[in-house]
């Protein structure tokens, strides 16, 4: 199971860090001050504690933090960046793009790994806050054609920085489920300030009927 989870995690993580150019290491067990987004991230969020925090000079690839689960199989790793290497403030519009493209991106996952047998969308939400906009997204995935991990894609703007949430645990596991989304839930009061937090359903374009 360990060699799936590394395996997912590398798949989701490639496409953004694939230029790092040598970043730094900091310590794991000490809060993390990101000085791009005033958020101070703590060495235990939920039931998860911090594992590694890795900056980039290259404002586009930025800083990784990964968090890990008590139980097996379970992993966060938040990405924060600038959509250029001269970062300016982006727009609710320019959000809207990356998002649909960092989604794109896990969907064709199945193409990319022959382990990752079907990917599937099952929910999609936002929420419309007027300075800090949020979507996220929950998939199922299965793996080598057995196991289905639930996979949690969410992304907030921060004024001329993105802030990229992905939390896969395995699907079969009660307590785990609970813990990503206690880990979430935990995040967005980091962001948010303890300001409640709605996220309401994306309605997903209709088909056309077959002909």
């Amino acid at each position: 199971m360990t060699g799936r989870i590394l395996l997912l995690t590398l798949l989701f993580s490639c496409f953004l860090f694939a230029a790092a150019d040598e970043p730094k290491e900091l310590p794991k067990n000490t809060p993390f001050s990101d000085e791009n987004t005033g958020i101070v991230f703590p060495p235990e969020l939920g039931n998860f504690h911090k594992t590694e925090i890795r900056i980039s000079s290259n404002p586009v690839v930025g800083t990784q933090i990964r968090y890990d689960g008590n139980l097996v199989g379970c992993c966060a790793s938040l990405y924060i960046y600038a959509l250029s290497e001269n970062p300016s403030l982006i727009t609710p519009e320019e959000f809207l793009n990356h998002y649909e493209k960092a989604r794109e991106t896990v969907l064709k996952l199945e193409a990319l790994s022959g382990r990752v047998k079907e990917i599937e969308s099952v929910s999609r939400k936002v929420f419309s806050d007027k300075n800090s906009p949020a979507y996220r997204e929950t998939f199922h995935l299965t793996i080598d054609g057995q196991e289905i991990y639930r996979s949690e894609l969410l992304m907030i703007l921060c004024g001329d920085r993105i802030v990229k949430l992905r939390v896969t645990v395995p699907d079969a596991q009660k307590e785990a489920k609970q813990d990503c989304r206690g880990f979430i839930r935990e995040l967005c009061r980091l962001f948010y300030r303890n300001q409640p937090v709605t996220f309401q359903d994306i309605q997903s374009e209709k088909k056309p009927p077959k002909r």
